[in-house]
């Protein structure tokens, strides 16, 4: 199984720190792969409950039957989390837990260590802060994004990648209010490791994607992220780039002093030289 099979169309997901509890946050993920017909093996994990949800629970990652494909975090302890996913073999995991680089220098640290951790176990990282992954046509809603409440997701030929997560269900629900759909929508979260320039390289090569639309509050991997798009540009594939918090105020606050991200004031000579249309935002 390859990293787009893993990310997108996973066999089996586990999902740590699965609530008993419907109206949870860390319930949801469980609800909507069933409410939109999901069909492979949901393996909630919980050690304090024998099940969740009317699906069997388990202590942990490591106790689950069967292969696992990715794997959903939703507790404190991610390090732990981690490490099980590592001796079960499972290749992708999803972090939806806060307390990294969104929490300060501390929080860096915990992020650097994090991935190093991540690397030598062999699983790659989406998030932390990652509200999760939706593959329309695939029926795979691994997410807790209240969007996906609706009970219909129309399918179309555009996917999503943001660095903000609340900005999928806003895109997601005004498109489904004027029947536009969607293939696949991500969210990034800090991009410890899966950054925006790797998931537009999987999107380029995905059969599902016609046209790539970016959110973007900073370019974290410019060299890379310009490659992927030169790649779809050569595909056929339009990326369109709609830059978030444009203001120079909001780019000094999100890119720190002297490091190698593009800045927002930078973003349109980099969208351009990278083959994307560029939308500014307002704000």
């Amino acid at each position: 199984m390859n990293l787009a099979q893993a990310l997108f169309a996973p066999r089996a997901v586990a999902l740590v720190g699965a609530s008993g509890d419907p109206a949870k946050n860390t319930a949801r993920p469980q609800r909507y792969l069933r409410k939109h017909g999901y069909r492979g093996r949901i393996l909630p994990v919980n050690p304090g409950r024998e099940e969740v949800l009317g699906e069997k629970a388990y202590r942990s990652v490591a106790e689950a039957q069967g292969e696992i494909d990715h794997a959903f975090i939703m507790i404190e302890d991610v390090e732990r989390a981690l490490h099980d996913c590592g001796r079960k073999g499972v290749p992708v995991a999803t972090i939806y837990s806060n307390g990294f680089a969104d929490a300060g220098a501390a929080g860096m640290e915990r992020q650097a260590k994090l991935v190093e951790l991540a690397r030598s176990l062999g699983v790659r990282l989406l998030g932390p802060n990652s509200m999760g992954v939706v593959d329309i046509p695939g029926r795979v809603a691994l997410t807790v994004n209240a969007i996906l409440e609706i009970d219909r997701l129309p399918a179309g030929g555009a996917s999503i990648v943001s660095q903000s997560g609340s900005m999928l269900g806003t895109v997601l629900s005004r498109g489904a209010a004027r029947g536009l759909g969607f293939a696949k929508l991500v969210s990034v979260g800090n991009e410890a490791d899966l950054g925006v320039g790797e998931l537009v390289e999987l999107l380029a090569a995905d059969a599902d994607t016609q046209v790539i639309l970016l959110f973007l509050e900073t370019i974290r991997d410019p060299a890379r992220l310009a490659e992927a798009a030169r790649r779809a540009h050569g595909l056929g594939k339009p990326i369109v780039a709609y830059k978030l918090g444009r203001s120079a105020k909001r780019s000094r606050a999100r890119t720190p002093a002297r490091s190698p991200e593009a800045t927002l004031r930078s973003m349109p000579t980099f969208v351009t030289a990278a083959s994307c249309a560029s939308i500014f935002s307002r704000r």
